[in-house]
């Protein structure tokens, strides 16, 4: 009876779950939203097809597509400034990616004598966490 309880709690959550995450986003405008609503504005009726001025219904679609492109491009800006690894190719993964790294050995020698040669390496007993497992995915969040 417990495990029926504990599984109709675990189903009752995810059900929860699905409905707040699904009703809890704001429905963006669209392109064709934004060109329904340029073309009401500008009076456009499907009788006025061949006299109908589309270049007012396209300045005031495109006035709006320069908004939303600075909003975009603002965000990007902010993004790469707090997280620059990802202006370079392959180093979106690389969490390190600036960060001072710690080598893990103490010392390394290479000893010429006569006709042959020694080289070792001093390994350290413990390295700390390394920032793979530390970084967060967007630095923005760190200082929050």
């Amino acid at each position: 009876m417990k495990d029926y309880l504990i599984a109709f709690g675990l189903l009752a959550a995810a059900v929860v779950s699905w409905v707040w995450v699904a009703t809890a986003h704001a429905s963006p405008i669209t392109n064709n939203m934004a060109l329904k609503s340029c073309l009401q504005i500008n009076g456009y009726h499907p009788d006025d097809f061949d006299t109908f001025n589309w270049n007012k219904a396209s300045s005031c679609y495109h006035a709006w597509r320069t908004g939303q492109d600075k909003i975009e491009l603002t965000e990007l800006r902010d993004f790469l400034k707090h997280n620059p690894r990802y202006r370079f190719p392959g180093q979106s993964n690389n969490r390190c990616w600036g960060k001072p790294r710690e080598m893990p050995f103490e010392s390394a020698y290479i000893e010429k004598s006569g006709h042959w040669f020694r080289a070792g390496i001093t390994y350290k007993d413990k390295l700390p966490a390394g920032c793979f497992e530390t970084a967060p995915w967007d630095n923005r969040d760190v200082n929050k």
